[in-house]
């Protein structure tokens, strides 16, 4: 893989905030790392709540649903966010170290020692602010990193201490609906035929849907699909190949709904994505990278 394609499959951001908190789940098509530095909150999981604590760790799959927010006033919530696609993780494992499979399999949250937490960290911050980009090395410096950062996070999950998470009940009782909804939403998908398929009435079905992930089954469903025909954009898929294979039934639906979801077209999307520009994974932006 090409430093122009890696470049374009990564994001990291240092996030401080005052008394943050995220009212609604979210997700996203990335991988996240993202490493506490300071104490005190709690992260929303899929079906658990788990404490954040400084030298806190949190693999969060791509797709997966999450919040976070702090318990501490108007304490600093500092954190270093670390997106990247499953893709280029899968790229850069080999059959001896698969990143991907470790991954996978790594707790959601783990407590890692003091010493581990700040070679991480260091590393981000390596990766956050790289050196002059005219600067002999430096692309073959910031792949280094990158690796570094997947070999150190691997084995801090293996190694560190797994943090036991609260059961969320609202998310478990919709938990089948979203595993069917994921398997599903390239198909149509419509609410009659899920509260069918759930033996639910179709009221219940989106009172519990919104209750347990904040977000109606149409905004999950769609989010969903802009996620799968971003992947398929950045593969090379043609934009209506990219919206017809993501399930959207009509091509000015996709090119109208791409636009209200990411702030730019489908043909922008991919047109910057194959030039070199970084698509902000984290806040659905697109940005310059600085040059490297």
């Amino acid at each position: 893989m090409s430093l122009e394609s890696e470049r374009q499959s990564f994001y990291i951001n240092l996030k401080q905030d005052a008394a943050w908190v995220m009212h609604r789940l979210h997700f996203h098509g990335s991988l996240e790392l993202l490493l506490m530095l300071s104490d005190e909150g709690e992260v929303f999981f899929d079906r658990d709540i788990y404490p954040l604590r400084k030298n806190t760790l949190l693999v969060l799959g791509a797709n997966t649903l999450h919040r976070t927010a702090t318990s501490k006033g108007n304490a600093m919530f500092r954190r270093y966010s670390f997106h990247i696609l499953p893709s280029l993780v899968e790229d850069l494992s080999t059959p001896r170290t698969d990143f991907s499979a470790i991954l996978r399999a790594a707790p959601p949250c783990t407590q890692l020692e003091e010493e581990q937490a700040q070679q991480l960290a260091a590393l981000f911050e390596q990766l956050h602010t790289p050196a002059s980009g005219t600067a002999f090395g430096e692309d073959i410096r910031q792949q280094i990193t990158l690796l570094q950062i997947l070999l150190l996070a691997c084995r801090s999950v293996q190694t560190g201490t797994a943090e036991t998470g609260i059961s969320n009940p609202d998310y478990d009782k919709v938990q089948p609906m979203l595993a069917y909804i994921q398997q599903n939403f390239t198909e149509p998908l419509a609410l009659d035929d899920l509260a069918r398929h759930f033996l639910v009435s179709k009221h219940y079905l989106c009172h519990m849907f919104k209750k347990g992930t904040g977000f109606s089954v149409m905004e999950y469903v769609i989010q969903l699909r802009i996620i799968e025909a971003q992947r398929l954009l950045r593969l090379g898929s043609t934009v209506q190949e990219a919206g017809e294979n993501a399930g959207f039934q009509s091509y000015a639906h996709f090119i109208r709904t791409f636009n209200t979801y990411t702030g730019t077209s489908p043909k922008q999307y991919a047109m910057q994505f194959k030039n070199g520009d970084q698509y902000d994974m984290a806040t659905q932006n697109f940005h310059s990278l600085p040059p490297l």
